[in-house]
């Protein structure tokens, strides 16, 4: 296979991945591609929303031809176990392709990864391809950590001024980044399994958290582009803003089409002692009906566990949520993690003031990320400063009058 088809191989991952992240629930986001020997293109495919076809069986579906002379490269090693549909380990083999390159060995204790010699026994070579594992850990990422922590992948997000502060010191509901980023920002949520805020937000806001597009949001779109030179080779966060700033424009529509399926979980940390006004309730329950799906999940902070939730808030999340409302802590940040995990959210983008810095404050790792959107055409003097804003600098882009920083968390508040 000549380079110019191999890089292409390796671009096909990459808007796969891309377009899998956000629709595929607990399952990982899978991409598959099926070339000949010299490379050609002969199908392409990734995981299909949960529930429904993995990428093996995806692409398969659309191509059933068998050739001697396939190869299969698949950014996750094909299952090996029955869930909602059979192993695709044994569809692999059915189909005989004569080469599999893999990204990523499957750390879900029901696969048994690295036993590939039913393969071997099929004549079939099978190889890690360390590039394959590059494009495609942007979008396995939260998948695979998960698996490993039983936590979801933490995005923390914040506008801000030129001076880095996120509000004025009155906290005055006011914009601060730019309109050129909304279709990226928009899209960013669909990638996203969750979206969460904290309790002032709700309380101020009434926010509605669900992916959306319009259209003057694609006529005010710019181009981003990579201020950063170099980047680590194995750089999940980086490569996720490369990958939205690369794929938005054209994935738009697509992205508009399938509305429903990109819908994240919205979660609610509320104050007990400050619930939110019946708009807020309202606009969610005019999100449950349009989508036809309970989307919301609600953590309620409490000084005392033992004292119920109202009766009133409790019929409120009865309509709005698949699961009752949560009793938590204010410094339960792991708890919060742990429940999310359980649920199957790889990846979780908190919008943050300052709930979310002091209430994660110990239970950031070192694979999650602080997203920065500074805008530098926007200032509030004397404001509150975001908490992250000076943490060490991993990646930076530029959307017009934005800067997009990607930082890492490398010391406690």
């Amino acid at each position: 296979m000549d380079a110019e088809k191999r890089k292409e191989t390796y671009s096909l991952h990459s808007l796969l991945g891309f377009l899998a992240m956000g629709k595929t629930g607990a399952n990982p986001p899978v991409s598959a591609v099926l070339t000949d020997e010299t490379g050609s293109i002969l199908a392409i495919a990734h995981t299909q929303k949960f529930g429904g076809n993995h990428a093996e069986r995806e692409l398969y579906a659309r191509y059933p031809n068998i050739s001697e002379n396939q190869i299969l490269s698949v950014s996750l090693e094909p299952c090996t176990h029955f869930g909602k549909t059979p192993p695709c380990r044994d569809l692999v083999i059915e189909r005989k392709p004569k080469e599999i390159k893999l990204g990523w060995k499957d750390p879900n204790p029901l696969v048994t990864s690295g036993d590939w010699e039913k393969y071997a026994e099929s004549g079939i070579s099978v190889a890690l391809d360390p590039m394959l594992a590059k494009v495609s850990l942007p979008f396995l990422q939260g998948f695979l950590h998960r698996i490993k922590t039983g936590r979801p992948w933490v995005w923390i997000k914040a506008a801000t001024s030129i001076e880095g502060n996120y509000a004025s010191k009155e906290k005055r509901k006011e914009r601060v980044s730019s309109e050129e980023m909304d279709l990226y920002l928009q899209v960013f949520r669909a990638k996203m399994d969750a979206i969460a805020v904290g309790p002032g937000t709700v309380f101020v806001d009434s926010p509605s958290l669900h992916f959306r597009i319009t259209e003057e949001m694609v006529l005010t779109q710019k181009p981003g582009i990579r201020v950063t030179e170099l980047e680590p080779f194995f750089e999940a966060g980086a490569g996720l803003i490369s990958s939205l700033l690369s794929f938005t424009k054209d994935s738009e529509t697509l992205h508009r089409l399938e509305e429903e399926v990109y819908q994240p979980f919205r979660i609610f940390c509320l104050d007990e002692n400050r619930l939110p006004s019946e708009t807020f309730f309202a606009k969610q329950r005019e999100l449950t009906e349009k989508f036809g799906v309970k989307k919301c999940i609600f953590f309620i902070l409490t000084e005392d566990d033992s004292k119920p939730i109202s009766n009133e808030l409790e019929e409120q999340i009865k309509i709005l949520s698949p699961y009752e409302g949560i009793l938590i802590y204010p410094d339960e940040g792991d708890k919060f993690l742990e429940i999310l995990g359980e649920l199957g959210v790889n990846t979780l983008l908190c919008e943050a003031g300052s709930f979310f810095p002091n209430f994660l404050q110990n239970e950031l790792s070192e694979e999650d990320r602080i997203l920065e959107i500074r805008n530098e055409k926007k200032s509030i003097p004397n404001g509150i400063p975001f908490v992250y804003h000076n943490e060490p600098l991993i990646s930076e882009y530029q959307v017009g009058s934005n800067r997009i920083f990607i930082r890492k968390l490398q010391r406690s508040i």
